[in-house]
């Protein structure tokens, strides 16, 4: 279920992935779940997902960390599960492609868990164009 829901995040989150209605199913409950945990609003998560990841406050930045923890992209402290995102990376591209962004993306700083996650989603949205 993990490893569905690892690729549903990052297609969800970054809007670029080719998932299942099964998949995006289980990425809409987690949403949902996340949502409540951390008061993030619908709005928040529509910018995120179109790539938006401007002006996000700290509840939104929670939403990331809530929402990549559940999908087992992060700890819970925010960092990256670098062979994880690898290999769900290399599932849907080019394993050398994948490889290259999980390198640019690892170190993923910041001061929490949710400041960390969310910097990996930053990096994430960067870097997607390289995965194609």
């Amino acid at each position: 279920m993990k490893s569905f829901i690892a690729i549903v995040s990052l297609a969800l989150l970054a809007g670029c992935m080719a998932v299942t209605e099964e998949e995006k199913e289980a990425g809409r409950q987690l949403a949902g779940k996340c949502m409540q945990q951390t008061g993030t609003s619908e709005e928040s998560v529509k910018r995120l997902r179109s790539g938006d990841t401007s002006d996000a406050d700290d509840n939104t930045k929670c939403f990331v960390q809530c929402f990549f923890q559940g999908a087992g992209i992060v700890d819970s402290e925010g960092n990256m599960q670098e062979a994880f995102v690898t290999e769900k990376l290399a599932n849907e591209y080019d394993r050398a492609k994948a490889e290259e962004v999980v390198q640019r993306c690892r170190n993923n700083p910041g001061a929490n868990p949710c400041e960390r996650s969310f910097t990996l989603l930053q990096c994430y949205v960067a870097n997607r164009a390289s995965l194609m």
